[in-house]
């Protein structure tokens, strides 16, 4: 028994390339850059520096809103250009506005710096994405979405970490070596990129083939299935991200749950993550891609309904989060994989931007609703409304799979990440 778990184990850094290897390990890094930074953006602009909580929630939307339209702009250089450089080209970019951070001052240098990062960060998922969906046959997809989100997951955390111990002290000086040395970090990651991850040779003879072939969003919008899987992913994805938006804010206010007790709900979906997430996207490879969105949406009206009900039993959130991440578990890997199996080889990047946009849209919607009905007099009937959200959601799934069954490939993927 224990020789069998030992060659399992020696055999997981054979089964998927190098190259994607490499990927995490760079992922793993610009994540503990970027959670280094994320928790303490309002309190540095808003507090230390003086702007003012309304001010800089101002930049954060702005920043989402021409990070989006920038993304729709630019998304056909994926495709045309190459993912890998447009990938380098966005952690260059996201590494010079950390590093810039301090030196936004006031508003007018604040909003020029936020909308420089709004448009490197958001161009660069649907670059990595892309880029990462060229290292594996179409089977290894969702493990592939997994391992890199084990190694997001990871850095997030560690990062969130060292920049709480940057800042204890909470002075100017503390939070401008937190942003350069979140800057530098970002700069090594770029540097890796250029300098050690490479993709196989096949891969780069598919791109240069879809690059001359570069389509058009009008072509993205004709694709039925995915306008249909896109309206799915919105509802499903106004509902998820509230755990993150509202959860902490109700818990604290109105369960009395304390910032520690919140922040050891996370902790726990982290390592439940790291732990589970690889082989639960290996279990469900062939399921339904929609009835998996509907089974994530079960789990999360469930979790949903024990948090609105945590008011009156306190153990309740300790289950909801566990609960969550299952759905969590079975979503996040399978986004990714059902764009790739219907994107065409020479749209993939356009559609994968699209699939982004899809996500900052249902963010931004979902978090100016919830903070409408958390501040009514009547802050728990937002998780009835989540739950109403993500039934539709559900049954929008069961009814994508329905009609189109599963998307096929449309090129011979499994031959691209044979050899590295």
């Amino acid at each position: 028994m224990i020789e069998q778990v030992g060659d399992r184990l020696r055999a997981i850094p054979r089964r998927y390339p190098r190259a994607l290897w490499l990927l995490a390990l760079v992922n793993l890094i610009i994540f503990t850059a970027r959670g280094m930074t994320t928790p303490f953006l309002v309190i540095f602009f808003g507090q230390v520096v003086g702007l003012g909580e309304g001010l800089v929630g101002a930049g954060i939307f702005v920043n989402a809103v021409v990070g989006v339209a920038f993304t729709l702009a630019v998304a056909g250089l994926i495709d045309r250009v190459g993912a890998r450089r447009v990938l380098i080209a966005t952690v260059v970019g996201v590494a010079a506005a950390l590093a810039m951070f301090p030196l936004a001052t006031t508003p007018l240098l604040f909003f020029l710096v936020m909308v420089w990062y709004g448009c490197a960060s958001q161009l660069y998922w649907p670059a990595s994405d892309t880029f990462a969906t060229s290292l594996v046959p179409m089977q290894q997809m969702g493990e592939m979405f997994a391992l890199l989100r084990v190694a997001n997951a990871l850095g997030i955390g560690g990062g969130g970490l060292l920049g709480g111990l940057l800042v204890a002290g909470g002075t100017f000086s503390e939070y401008r070596v937190l942003y350069l040395a979140s800057g530098a970090a970002m700069a090594v990651g770029a540097l890796l990129l250029v300098t050690l991850v490479r993709q196989p040779a096949r891969a780069e003879r598919h791109e240069d083939v879809a690059a001359a072939r570069a389509g058009s969003w009008r072509e993205v919008l004709a694709d039925q299935r995915f306008v249909v899987s896109q309206v799915v992913m919105f509802l499903l994805l106004a509902a998820f991200t509230q755990l993150q938006v509202s959860a902490p804010p109700y818990l604290r206010k109105e369960a009395g749950v304390g910032e520690a007790l919140i922040g050891l709900l996370f902790a726990m979906n982290t390592a439940i993550v790291v732990v589970a997430q690889i082989p639960v996207a290996a279990r469900i490879a062939n399921w339904g891609r929609g009835t998996t969105f509907a089974l994530a949406a079960l789990f999360w009206i469930v979790a949903y309904a024990m948090i609105g009900a945590s008011p009156w039993l306190s153990l309740l959130p300790f289950v909801a989060i566990g609960i969550y991440t299952l759905g969590e578990m079975l979503f996040m890997p399978t986004t990714g994989v059902l764009v790739v199996e219907l994107a065409p080889e020479h749209l993939r990047g356009r559609y994968l931007a699209g699939s982004s946009v899809t996500w900052g849209i249902a963010w931004g919607v979902a978090s100016w609703g919830s903070g409408a009905i958390l501040g009514s007099s009547q802050p728990v009937l937002l998780w009835p409304a989540l739950m109403v959200v993500l039934l539709v959601g559900g049954l929008g799934g069961l009814l994508f799979d329905r009609m189109h069954r599963r998307a096929r490939p449309t090129r011979p993927a499994a031959q691209l990440g044979e050899s590295d």
